[in-house]
């Protein structure tokens, strides 16, 4: 053991060991860990088969509108580009909002089958669009179950048609998406 003391390379390396060990440890406690959000859910388009849709890419924005916060999701799978996005107009926090809302509030709730494909009217799927029957069967419902400054999680659902009357359902989608990414 005294003979350890006595080469100066090995208190060198105790001193770089003790020096390695202190930042480490100094970093675990300054560092928070920022968990990624995510989005979960089964999506039909036009009575096709159902498929999943899971992706890391998710966002969300509040922002005030007519002195009304308003809360807007979208969430892209990598996949395919087949996107979800939701706006709810006078956002509270934790609570159940409906799509296309009540008088006082015209949420909305859109599934795109193809982003890429943009200017295909078809492959935009809205709650507000009616079928092809000319019937306005389509409605959606978010439910914020968490919703913290940075953080916010729920589920939702969305039947929307496209403006030849096809329906698209997004059923039982769960979601968590960092405000402060």
């Amino acid at each position: 053991m005294i003979s350890l003391f006595r080469n100066p390379i090995s208190i060198l390396y105790i001193g770089l060991f003790v020096f390695v060990v202190l930042i480490n440890v100094e970093h675990s406690f300054s560092e928070s860990i920022q968990q990624s959000g995510y989005f979960s859910g089964s999506i039909e388009f036009d009575k096709q088969p159902a498929f999943q849709i899971n992706t890391q890419k998710i966002t969300a924005n509040i922002t005030k509108e007519n002195e009304l916060a308003t809360l807007e999701i979208t969430a892209t799978s990598t996949n395919d580009s087949a996107t979800v996005y939701t706006k709810i107009t006078n956002f509270k926090g934790v609570g159940t909002y409906f799509i296309p809302g009540d008088q006082e509030s015209t949420n909305i709730g859109n599934l795109i089958k193809n982003l890429r494909d943009f200017q295909n009217k078809n492959n935009f799927y809205e709650a507000t669009q009616p079928n092809a029957n000319g019937i306005s069967n389509g409605v959606g419902r978010v439910n914020i179950t968490s919703y913290t400054s940075d953080v916010i999680m729920g589920d939702l659902v969305i039947i929307g048609n496209n403006p030849a009357g096809q329906q698209a359902i997004l059923g039982a989608a769960k979601f968590k998406v960092n405000l402060h990414p």
